[in-house]
C-alpha cells in the first residue's frame, strides 16, 4: 500500500488530443463532429444544476450530488458553485479522482471491504474530507486502525438498510450496536445515517412511490433514535434521496441531505418516471450521443456507426431519438459497433445524416466515453474529461 497521501499513477486523459478538439469554438461543429460522440447542452446541464439545487433550498435541505452520474470534475465544480455542500462518489476510485481534483467534500456511498480498498479509502481521506458509510463492526475497527496510522479522524455514517438489501444495517437494534462501536473509537466520528432507498428511484406511479417514502421515513425515524444517543447534542444527519423519488421523499421532512444524480443529465428511463403525477419529467435531457448513418440501403432501414458499446440501459430500454430522423423513426443498438433506424414509410436517410440520441441510462452510458462534448447550438463550448471513467 502506498504512503500518506500518495497514489500509483492513473493516466489522465487529455482533452487536446480528443478527436473533435479542433472544432471547439466552431460555430458549425455539430454538423462536423467525428461521431459517435457524448453531446452535454450546456444550457440544459446548468438550468437542472440550478432547479436541483434551488428545490433543496426552498425544503431545507442540502444537496449533495452524485458525482457517478457525470464522473466529470468540471460538471462537478458547476454543481458546487450552484451550491452543492459537497459531492457523493460511489467507488473508491471515484473518490480518489476528484479528491485528486482538489475536490474538498466527498461522501463515499457505497459501503466497502477492509483490506485494499479500505487502505485506499484512508488513504483518499489525507487529501480531503472523506465521509464513509459502515455497516459492519469489523470495518469500522479496521478503518478505525486505519485512521490511526495516518494520524486523521475520518467521518462516518451507519448505513441502514432500507428494502433492497444490497447494504446497510438491518433495523435499530444493529444501527445501535455499530454506533457503539463507532463511538469507541477516537479516529472516527459519528455523523450521522445514510438512509438511500434506492428501490424507489424507479417506481413508475406517484402514488405508490408516495406510500413508499412513507414507509422510509417510518424506517428512518426508527433509526435515528437508535442512533441518538451515541450522537451527543449533536443532531445526526439522515443523507440519501434519488433523482426519481425527489418529491416524495423531500416532502417526507427526514432529509437532512440529498444525493441524488441524474437530475443534471438525465435518461429515457428517469423520463418513464413521472415525479409528482403530472405525466411530465421533472427535468430535460441535457445528455445525449451523437451517430451518423454510415448505410442506407435498405428499405425502411438505415444502419449508424452507434452500437452496443455506446449505450447502457438498465431495463433493456432503448435509445430515444432526439432529432436528424423523421417523426415516427425509432432506433436499437444492432451490433458492437452499429445502431439500427427504423423508418416510418416512405421515410428515407442518407449516408453522413447525424442524429441524436437520449441515452437509456446515463451514468454507465457516461463511462464508456473519453469525453463529453459540450454544446450550445450549434457551436461546441468546451470539451470535458470523463475524468473517473473506469474508476
Amino acid at each position: 500500500m502506498t504512503g500518506r497521501g500518495e497514489f500509483p499513477g492513473v493516466p489522465v486523459t487529455r482533452v487536446a488530443h480528443a478527436a473533435n478538439a479542433r472544432l471547439v469554438g466552431a460555430a458549425d461543429a455539430r454538423a462536423r463532429l467525428l461521431t459517435p460522440a457524448l453531446l452535454v447542452e450546456q444550457d440544459v446541464l446548468d438550468a437542472n444544476i440550478a432547479a436541483m439545487q434551488a428545490r433543496c433550498d426552498r425544503a431545507g435541505v442540502a444537496l449533495r450530488p452524485h458525482a457517478k452520474a457525470h464522473k466529470c470534475v468540471e460538471i462537478a465544480r458547476r454543481q458546487l458553485a450552484a451550491g452543492a455542500a459537497g459531492l457523493c462518489v460511489a467507488t473508491p476510485g471515484e473518490a480518489e479522482v476528484f479528491a485528486r481534483a482538489g475536490l474538498p467534500d466527498l461522501l463515499l456511498t457505497s459501503t466497502f471491504a477492509p483490506g485494499p480498498a479500505l487502505e485506499r479509502l484512508a488513504d483518499v481521506a489525507t487529501l480531503c474530507r472523506l465521509t464513509l458509510a459502515l455497516d459492519a463492526p469489523q470495518t469500522a475497527r479496521a478503518l478505525a486502525a486505519a485512521a490511526r496510522t495516518r494520524g486523521i479522524r475520518i467521518p462516518v455514517l451507519v448505513d441502514l438498510e432500507m428494502g433492497r438489501h444490497r447494504a446497510g444495517a438491518e433495523g435499530p437494534q444493529a444501527v445501535a450496536a455499530l454506533a457503539g462501536v463507532i463511538a469507541e473509537e477516537e479516529s472516527l466520528v459519528l455523523c450521522g445515517l445514510q438512509a438511500y432507498a434506492g428501490h424507489l428511484s424507479h417506481q413508475a406511479d406517484a402514488r405508490q412511490r408516495g406510500l413508499g417514502a412513507q414507509e422510509a421515513a417510518a424506517r428512518i425515524h426508527a433509526a435515528r433514535e437508535a442512533l441518538s444517543p451515541f450522537m451527543g447534542d449533536i443532531r445526526p444527519a439522515v443523507t440519501g434521496g434519488s433523482t426519481g423519488a425527489f418529491v416524495q421523499e423531500l416532502a417526507s421532512g427526514v432529509y437532512t441531505e440529498f444525493q441524488c444524480g441524474s437530475y443534471a443529465l438525465m435518461d429515457v428511463e428517469y423520463d418513464l418516471v413521472d415525479p409528482d403525477g403530472s405525466g411530465r419529467p421533472a427535468f430535460p435531457a441535457s445528455l445525449s450521443v451523437a451517430v451518423r448513418v454510415t448505410s442506407a440501403n435498405a428499405p425502411g432501414l438505415a444502419t449508424t456507426d452507434g452500437g452496443e458499446k455506446r449505450f447502457a440501459a438498465k431495463h433493456g430500454t432503448a435509445p430515444r431519438i432526439m432529432r436528424g430522423a423523421p417523426a415516427g423513426a425509432s432506433y436499437r443498438p444492432s451490433s458492437d459497433e452499429h445502431g439500427t433506424v427504423t423508418l416510418p414509410e416512405g421515410a428515407r436517410l442518407s449516408p453522413g445524416d447525424l442524429i441524436e440520441l437520449e441515452v437509456p441510462h446515463c451514468d454507465p452510458t457516461v463511462n464508456l466515453y473519453d469525453f463529453i462534448h459540450v454544446m450550445q447550438g450549434d457551436k461546441l463550448v468546451a470539451i470535458w474529461s470523463v475524468d473517473a471513467r473506469g474508476a
